[in-house]
C-alpha cells in the first residue's frame, strides 16, 4: 500500500489487487477481474477524489462490476469507458475517520472491474492512482505483477453450398475452427446441430488446416447432430492461427417443411475454452 499526504486535510491510500489472488492469469479460465481500493486515512475530509487504473495496452477495460463505498458521497458521477487501458472513475468526497465505539472507521471506495486481456504470455505491471482537490501529487499504488499464461482462443465459422436444396437433394457444409491463442488447444470437439429436415451422410476427407488427430470420432450417418472429436490445434504463429477445416455432406429428407433453416455449431476443448455460433449457414429448403 502506498500513501500520500494532502495539504493537512486528508491522507489517501490506494491498493490494486487481482480478484484471483497471486496465481497467474490463464485466458479463458481465470475471470479477468481487478479491484482498486481507496481509503481516507485522515485526519480530515478528502474531496474531488478521482481514481485511475493504469494498465498495458493489451489490458483493455471492459466493464465495472461493482462500486462499494463506506463514508463516501459521489458528487459528480464519472464512469470508465470500455476499450481504454487507463479507465477513470469519479468524483467522490470521502469523510474523515470516525471512532464511534472506540474503533477507528475509515471511509473507502472499492471498485471491482473486468478487463479484456489479449496480452501474450509474460509478466505485466499494473497500478492504480488517486488524486483529490488537495493533493499536490498523485498517489500511486504498489505495482501489481500479473503473469499471463499460455492459453488457446478458439473460434468457429460455417458456410454451406449450395444455399438451397430440394427434397432428396444434398448440400455441403464447411466448418472452420481456429485457435488464435498462445497455447495448444487439446482434445477439440466440434458439434453441429443440423435443421430437422437435413441428415448427415458423409465426411469429405482429408480434413483441412494444420491440426493433428489424437483419437478421431466421426458422425453417424443419418444423424441430425454432426459430432467430430479428437483433434489438437496448434497456437497462433507468425504464419497464422491453428486451423481445422471440416467438410461434410447432408441430405434433405423426402417430405421436408419448406423454409430457411440455419445451423448451430460449437467447438470445445479440455482447457474449458469454447466458441459457439447460432443462425449460421442458412439453407433454403424448397418444395418438391
Amino acid at each position: 500500500m502506498v500513501s500520500g499526504c494532502s495539504s493537512g486535510i486528508g491522507q489517501l491510500s490506494v491498493v490494486m489487487r487481482a480478484d484471483w489472488g497471486k496465481g497467474a492469469y490463464t485466458p479463458g479460465t481465470t475471470p479477468p477481474n481487478f479491484q482498486v481500493i481507496v481509503t481516507n486515512l485522515g485526519p480530515g475530509n478528502a474531496s474531488g477524489v478521482v481514481i485511475h487504473a493504469l494498465m498495458p495496452h493489451t489490458f483493455a477495460f471492459d466493464t465495472t462490476n461493482s462500486i462499494q463505498t463506506t463514508g463516501a458521497a459521489r458528487t459528480t458521477p464519472e464512469d470508465a469507458t470500455a476499450g481504454g487501458s487507463n479507465p477513470e472513475w469519479g468524483v467522490w468526497s470521502l469523510s474523515a475517520p470516525t471512532s464511534p465505539n472506540g474503533t477507528i472507521s475509515y471511509s473507502s471506495i472499492t471498485i471491482d472491474f473486468a478487463a479484456n486481456i489479449t496480452a501474450p504470455p509474460s509478466t505485466y505491471s499494473l497500478q492504480a492512482q488517486v488524486v483529490d482537490d488537495n493533493l499536490t501529487s498523485t498517489v500511486v499504488s504498489q505495482p501489481l505483477q500479473v503473469e499471463v499464461n499460455e492459453a488457446p482462443r478458439l473460434g468457429i465459422s460455417a458456410s454451406v453450398s449450395p444455399t438451397s436444396v430440394h427434397p432428396g437433394g444434398e448440400v455441403t457444409y464447411r466448418i472452420d475452427v481456429t485457435n488464435t491463442g498462445s497455447g495448444i488447444s487439446p482434445h477439440v470437439d466440434v458439434f453441429v446441430t443440423l435443421p430437422p429436415a437435413l441428415q448427415f451422410q458423409s465426411t469429405i476427407m482429408p480434413f483441412g488446416g494444420n491440426s493433428s488427430i489424437e483419437q478421431l470420432i466421426l458422425p453417424v450417418k443419418g444423424a441430425v447432430v454432426a459430432f467430430y472429436g479428437g483433434f489438437e490445434l496448434p497456437p497462433q504463429t507468425s504464419l497464422g492461427p491453428g486451423k481445422l477445416v471440416i467438410q461434410f455432406i447432408v441430405q434433405c429428407v423426402p417430405n421436408p417443411g419448406k423454409g430457411v433453416y440455419p445451423i448451430q455449431a460449437q467447438v470445445t476443448d479440455t482447457l474449458n475454452d469454447s466458441a459457439t455460433i447460432t443462425g449460421a449457414a442458412p439453407v433454403n429448403i424448397l418444395s418438391s
